[in-house]
């Protein structure tokens, strides 16, 4: 059974070497391809060693292209539609620089509100990107965010602003 999915995995051109895959139980870059056994490397180090037999999905992050997806989380109080127009800027420029811009196949989509919890409102945004860079653009893109948003006071959930003393602290007079 080993034998016969592997063949056929092996025609169907499913996956090969160096290839990011998701097989169920294990997730990594394939390190090895076997008629019998494929071999994966987690983010972790791990050697996983999966019998194509008991193979029942795959799920290639290397065909083709990725996705990058940016969840910027802002608080109720914020001026999502300011947020949202400063979100589109800054994820504009950051894709336009030198560092990541061959990975970036398509325009940023700013997407708006993904979603309204108790803690503060989630804003969405995407770009298409080379297979494997989504990771690397998705942390640019939320350090870029991140700064702009922090220079602009966008509020933030759960971060409380620190207020500076209005003065030099009091010191206790002799008693």
């Amino acid at each position: 059974r080993d034998f016969l999915s592997g063949m056929f995995m092996l025609l169907e051109d499913q996956y090969g070497v160096g290839d990011i895959v998701d097989l169920g139980e294990a997730s990594g870059v394939v390190e090895a391809v076997g008629l019998r056994i494929t071999t994966l490397r987690d983010i972790n180090g791990t050697v996983w060693f999966c019998r194509n037999g008991e193979i029942l999905r795959v799920g290639n992050k290397s065909q083709g292209y990725a996705v990058a997806v940016v969840d910027i989380p802002v608080a109720h109080s914020a001026d999502i539609a300011e947020a949202v127009a400063l979100l589109g800027h800054v994820a504009t420029e950051r894709v336009a620089a030198d560092d990541i811009a061959e990975s970036v196949l398509e325009p940023v989509d700013v997407l708006g509100v993904e979603r309204v919890g108790p803690e503060g409102v989630t804003l969405r945004m995407t770009v298409k990107v080379a297979p494997g860079q989504q990771w690397a653009v998705q942390r640019a893109l939320n350090a870029a965010v991140t700064d702009a948003f922090d220079d602009a006071l966008v509020p933030r959930p759960g971060l409380l602003p620190s207020i500076p003393p209005a003065g030099p602290p009091a010191t206790k007079t002799g008693g």
